[in-house]
């Protein structure tokens, strides 16, 4: 009876040894995944910040760019408007003095139509002047 306690005895220790050793393995096998998961989890970590460094600078430049747009849009818009004041006066400028060339062109027209009419008038009258002289 003893050999066969003993033997029962040494069987549940064999058996116990299989078991200890299989969840030694399963353990070491979970503890791995968990390094494997966190290492995963800290170069994920490290991605993600670099992602967010490089996101955060190119708002940095875009706000830049776009600011610096702002301010080129307001100089043009004020460069525009100096400029159109400007051409507002040219033409005014230049309609009144279209406007006095049309009128001393009118009063050369004029002048020069008294003058035909006075030459006509005294060609008639040197023609009539010199029939006379002859007849």
């Amino acid at each position: 009876k003893d050999r066969e306690v003993s033997a029962k005895i040494t069987r549940q220790t064999a058996s116990d040894q299989e078991v200890i050793a299989f969840l030694d393995e399963r353990v070491q096998e979970l503890e791995r995944a968990v390094d494997n998961h966190h290492q995963e989890r800290m170069e994920a970590g490290k991605s993600v910040d670099k992602v967010k460094q490089a996101s955060e600078r190119q708002v940095e430049v875009l706000t830049d760019m776009l600011t610096y747009e702002r301010e080129q849009k307001v100089d043009a818009e004020k460069e525009w408007k100096s400029t159109k004041k400007v051409l507002v006066k040219e033409v005014k400028h230049c309609r009144a003095r279209i406007l006095a060339l049309e009128a001393e062109r009118d009063g050369f027209r004029q002048e020069n139509d008294r003058l035909r009419e006075a030459l006509l008038s005294l060609s008639s009258k040197a023609n009539r002047s010199f029939d006379n002289s002859l007849a």
